[in-house]
């Protein structure tokens, strides 16, 4: 039974968060949102956002609420930055795996982890589509953009210290190579030099890297 709810009060967020896609695009309309809906049967579950005062019916126009406009945007909010995570950070090339994922984690990640994931990515403005993502708490106290707490080694100016977080690479034996050099999660850098190689200090170690490898390490500074 207690499933049932949880299922229930997702196609609630669910529907609210396409609400908000259609507006974004000025549509208004119930047929737009039986075209587009991935909750099925729709009709139910518009009952129920309309019951708890999330929306509005008017003829063949559907609307959010001043509080269904606040659920929608913490759902639109969560999807859009965990395909920033998972595009950007975690280069994941797979548009349709990203989407499923992140319509999986907008309706299980809390406030707080939101906000996390929100300045591990450096609090972006938009998704990788280009679609604005509404700001959270932690968005409106800052003067102007930040950068993610971890990025790519190649991105990082000389003279910059760092700490290595995580490494991606589709061929192990790349990332048992670095492991031998010290480059390990964990690890301390200097970065000395960007070009033509990528040179970091490790220790009392100098390792000079393409920089496709230095794509491929995530540090924080």
């Amino acid at each position: 039974m207690l499933h049932a709810l949880d299922l229930g009060a997702q196609e609630v967020e669910e529907l609210a968060e396409e609400l908000w896609t259609l507006h974004e695009e000025g549509k208004l309309g119930l047929d737009d949102l039986a075209r587009t809906t991935q909750v099925h049967p729709m009709e139910p579950a518009l009952e129920r956002l309309v019951a708890a005062g999330l929306a509005r019916r008017d003829g063949g126009n559907v609307t959010l609420t001043a509080s269904g406009r606040e659920l929608a945007a913490r759902q639109v909010r969560r999807h859009r930055l965990a395909e920033v995570l998972f595009t950007t950070v975690m280069r994941v090339a797979d548009e349709e795996a990203v989407n499923r994922t992140a319509c999986v984690i907008e309706h299980v990640l809390d406030p707080a982890t939101t906000d996390s994931v929100c300045a591990f990515v450096g609090h972006p403005r938009a998704c990788p589509h280009g679609k604005p993502i509404p700001p959270g708490d932690c968005c409106r106290t800052l003067a102007r953009p930040q950068s993610p707490l971890v990025e790519p080694l190649s991105r990082v100016p000389p003279g910059s210290e760092v700490q290595v977080v995580y490494m991606v690479s589709r061929d192990p034996r790349r990332l048992v190579r670095l492991g031998g050099l010290g480059l390990v999660p964990g690890a301390r850098l200097r970065l000395q030099q960007e070009t033509p190689a990528v040179v970091v200090a490790i220790g009392e170690t100098t390792v000079a890297l393409d920089p496709e490898i230095a794509d491929e390490v995530y540090v924080r500074r």
